[in-house]
């Protein structure tokens, strides 16, 4: 389990030197508050940080730089000027920034992939902001989690919608492999958590269905995670207390394991939490 570990760690700082090699990216930003201008433009969440680059920053505003290699995490605090550099980031004007050590080594790939993800949406809302269209209304019968995805548990809580959410519902589980049933009950809820003497199997398949009445509400699949992802998402999911970078930093481990739904839920959350960032919004889903 540590070689396996080892072996991530490496791949990812390998990864890192090569992009600081190339004039790319060494770091990423965590966190903007308040009106930051990186370079030529405006600091955004997530957007990707050169050494040299400039980062200015006006009274009541700071920025998280994370670097990738180290994991060190700079939030520099206005007003100032502050410069990135190899390893860490320096004031020119205005007060130190302020770092912290952390155990995050986030693939710079899925920083990339979900950073871009996130622009061409606000792009897309951006251009249809000004025609008004009729949005169609949302089915009322569908399964809405876990659903054609992986999943960082293996006592996932499952989730639907109906028209009539007091049901009541025939739930059944089963494993993709062999349809054997795992788990059948009723429920007079939109929903069912499994009995804790229930864990399922790392690195499988399941099917679950809902039925209420004779009538099908779904059907569909998910995949429980192998055990290195499990164990690795579960030693970095921060507690309530945590700072914003590391919920965001956990979405992003998530997504970089296949646990899109998860992730996504993640998003949500934080985009509920911090409305003036809009790049959580356009991730939430």
């Amino acid at each position: 389990m540590k070689a396996r570990y080892l072996v991530s760690a490496l791949v990812v700082s390998t990864f890192a030197l090569a992009a600081q090699a190339q004039g790319t990216g060494i770091a990423f930003v965590t966190d903007v508050k308040g009106d930051a201008v990186m370079d030529a433009g405006k600091a955004t969440l997530m957007a990707e940080v050169k050494k040299g680059a400039r980062i200015s920053c006006i009274k009541d505003c700071s920025v998280g730089v994370m670097y990738l290699i180290s994991g060190k995490e700079y939030v520099l605090k206005g007003p100032g000027d502050f410069l990135v550099g190899d390893s860490e980031v320096t004031a020119k004007i205005g007060p130190p920034p302020t770092m912290r050590d952390t155990n995050w080594k986030v693939s710079a790939k899925v920083v990339a992939q979900v950073a871009q993800t996130s622009s061409a949406s606000i792009r897309m809302r951006s251009l249809g902001g000004a025609q008004k269209t009729e949005s169609a209304p949302p089915l009322a019968e569908r399964l809405i989690y876990p659903r054609d995805t992986s999943v960082a548990t293996l006592q996932p809580a499952f989730r639907w919608a109906s028209a009539n959410p007091k049901g009541p519902f025939e739930f059944e589980l089963k494993s993709a492999a062999g349809a054997k049933s795992v788990y059948k009950t009723k429920s007079n809820a939109t929903s069912v958590a499994l009995p804790r003497n229930i864990k399922l199997l790392p690195d499988a398949e399941y099917n679950w269905m809902v039925k209420t009445g004779g009538t099908e509400v779904g059907v569909t699949t998910f995949k429980t995670l192998p055990t290195h992802s499990l164990d690795l998402t579960q030693k970095r999911k921060p507690d309530d207390k945590a700072p914003f970078s590391d919920w965001l930093l956990y979405a992003l481990t998530l997504k970089d394991v296949g646990a899109d739904q998860d992730a996504g839920e993640i998003w949500t959350k934080l985009a509920k939490e911090r409305p003036d960032l809009p790049e959580l919004a356009a991730l939430a889903k």
